[in-house]
This record gives structure tokens, sequence and C-alpha cells, in this order.
């Protein structure tokens, strides 16, 4: 318990500490105009960036089912971080992110085969992500029928997404995202800063839908569920 107080609190700092200026650099070169990135200089930001990683970073370390995916999940977190970062400030999701989600998913499954002596189960755990991200990239279609926009980044994120939390857990984050979504939007109606026709990014909610998922995955309340 004592060792994993220490990782959370350490990490946690640490990540809210790198993704401000990750997220920052990432801004910079996708937007012509230097002060998109202005929010990132401030105080108030780079604190909710330290508190918010203390939050997930604590989720991760004290829902995980072992060690080894605990330290895959936090290291998820960095790029899942900056994806949100990003995305709110110019509404693009950085490739190199989504590439480095898979490399640090790749390698954990390749980890996680190995332990397993069953060939079935080897294949069953290798399909499980398969199925996810095609769930992930074809399943777009949710969003839109509930009027929430998507663009290329989203729908790329959302097919890494599966991959991470496999088909079961993928929906679970889409639901969270759209629930998330709707109270932004009713929080925007009240405030009169905005509608329902209102566009707003995606990856922030998406985010965290998916960090709560990777804590508290229904799989893992109401039991594994085959293929899911």
């Amino acid at each position: 318990m004592k060792l994993n107080i220490i990782i959370f609190a350490v990490y946690g700092i640490i990540l809210g500490l790198v993704t401000i200026p990750l997220s920052k650099k990432l801004t910079l070169s996708r937007t012509d105009d230097p002060g998109m990135a202005a929010p990132l200089n401030k105080t108030s930001v780079k604190i909710l960036a330290v508190v918010l990683g203390l939050i997930a970073a604590a989720g991760i370390v004290f829902t995980a089912k072992s060690y080894s995916l605990m330290i895959r999940d936090l290291l998820l977190l960095v790029p899942i971080f900056s994806i949100s970062f990003v995305d709110a400030l110019v509404r693009k999701i950085p490739n190199p992110l989504l590439l480095t989600m898979l490399g640090i998913d790749i390698v954990s499954l390749i980890y996680e085969c190995i332990k397993l002596d069953d060939s079935d189960e080897v294949l069953d755990l290798i399909f499980k992500p398969i199925l996810g991200v095609a769930l992930g990239m074809v399943v777009c279609i949710i969003p839109s029928l509930l009027k929430i926009p998507m663009g290329a980044g989203d729908v790329k994120y959302s097919g890494v997404i599966g991959f991470t939390v496999y088909a079961f857990g993928y929906f679970q984050a889409m639901i969270l995202m759209a629930v998330l979504v709707a109270l932004f939007w009713v929080y925007l109606k009240i405030s009169k800063k905005g509608d329902v026709k209102t566009q707003i990014p995606m990856g922030p909610f998406l985010s965290i839908g998916t960090i709560i998922t990777m804590c508290f995955s229904l799989t893992q309340i109401v039991g594994e569920v085959s293929l899911f």
C-alpha cells in the first residue's frame, strides 16, 4: 500500500508537469498562431494538470489488476493527457501520440501473451484488441446519430481507444463521453456561453471516459465477457 501511494503521488506530479510542455510543443507545431498555446502558460492550468495527474494516477494504481497492466496504463496517461490538451486548444489530435499509445499497447500485449501457456488464451487475447479497434473505427457513427461531430483525428483516437480497452470497454468509454458532453452542453446553456449547436472538442471527453473505463471497467464489475 505504501509503495502504491508513493508511485501514484510521484507519477501523478510528474505526469502533470511533463504534459504541459509536451502539449505546448505539439500545439505550436499545429497552428500558426502562438497565442493558441497561451493557456498552457497559466499557473492555474499547470496546477490543474498536476491535480488531474494525481487523480488519474491514483485511479490506475489502486485499481490495476497487475503491476504490468498498471505500468501500461500509467504510461498511456502521458499521451492521453497531451491529446486532451492539444485537442482542447487547436482541435487536432497529434498522430505521434496515437502511435505512442499503440506502441505501448502492443508491447504490453506481447508481454501478456508470453505469460500465457494456453494457445487458445493467447489467440483470445490477441483478438480482443483487434475487435476493439475495428469497432472503434466503425461505431463512430453513434456520435453522429447523437449529433456529436467527430473529425478524422477523433475517429483514429476512437480506434486506438478500442485497441486499449477492447470492445466492451470502448462502448463504456463512448457512453461516458456522451454523458460528459451532454453535461457540458447543459453548462454552456445555463452560462449562456453556447448551446447544443456549439462545436466542442471530443478528445478531452473521450479521454476522461477512457481513463474511467481503465480504472472501473464494467467487465471487472459484472465479470469477464467472452471476446469482450
